[in-house]
């Protein structure tokens, strides 16, 4: 599904255009390079490799995947995709080592679980990344350079993923933002008010245009708009507003 040039969406649970487990998964075409934001759960993942054939892409010339956090709906997927496109795994030091060996209870799998946001038989795989990278840091797709902006807050050290094509800005912001202003904050592990109250200003005065969070509705203009109603929540004096996991999955 094309959202805007070169950026499209070849997995998502809500909308059931992949497994009902998975995150907004995003694909970019670089010229020629491609590159995935997220992996999903890791349950049908040859449904986001169908996908991406259907936008008329080879998903062998996928280089990258670029992880935000290891939550499993994000993470899952990590070792079946980079096993069937050969791609890197990208993410920071915190979420690597989640992901090549968290416990369940370490990576809020557990108390997912017992919210029913997975089922009781679901397993995370987990993956070595390839690569480690550091906020402020970019990673260099074909013609771009995606930036790395660590916002922790929602879980140890997620990565929002800055690009920028012909001026146009696209920010991929998982859950540590979404459209709105609402914020990723719960009671798991690694996530914290505090953090997100210390970093959230990151975000501030980058003037985004696409806001591409890891669920629900994206925008493809003002996407700042939604960050900085974020940013300003978060120095009032209740708990932010929160997006909240509809309970879809029984």
């Amino acid at each position: 599904m094309r959202i805007t040039k070169g950026v499209y969406l070849v997995g998502s649970g809500q909308i059931r255009l992949s497994n009902p487990f998975d995150c907004h998964v995003y694909l970019v075409d670089c010229g020629g390079d491609l590159l995935l934001i997220d992996a999903g759960v890791g349950l049908e993942p040859e449904l986001i490799i169908a996908n991406i054939r259907e936008e008329g892409f080879d998903e062998r010339k996928v280089t990258h995947l670029l992880l935000t956090h290891c939550h499993a709906d994000h993470a899952g997927g990590c070792a079946e995709i980079k096993k069937r496109t050969g791609c890197d795994v990208v993410c920071t030091e915190a979420e690597g080592e989640l992901l090549e060996k968290g416990t369940d209870e370490e990576m809020g799998l557990d108390v997912a679980k017992r919210s029913s946001i997975y089922p009781e038989s679901y397993r995370f795989t987990h993956c070595k990344p390839d690569r480690i990278v550091d906020d402020g840091e970019a990673v260099r797709v074909g013609e771009y350079d995606i930036r790395v902006i660590v916002v922790p807050g929602h879980s140890w050290e997620p990565a929002c993923y800055l690009l920028e094509m012909d001026g146009y800005k696209v920010l991929f912001s998982s859950d540590v933002v979404f459209y709105g202003g609402t914020i990723g904050i719960g009671n798991w592990p690694g996530s914290s008010l505090e953090e997100y109250r210390r970093n959230m200003r990151k975000l501030s005065n980058l003037s985004i245009d696409a806001l591409l969070p890891g669920h629900y509705l994206w925008t493809l203009r003002d996407g700042q708009k939604s960050i900085d109603k974020a940013v300003e929540n978060l120095k009032l004096a209740w708990v932010p507003p929160a997006w909240r996991h509809a309970h879809q999955h029984h």
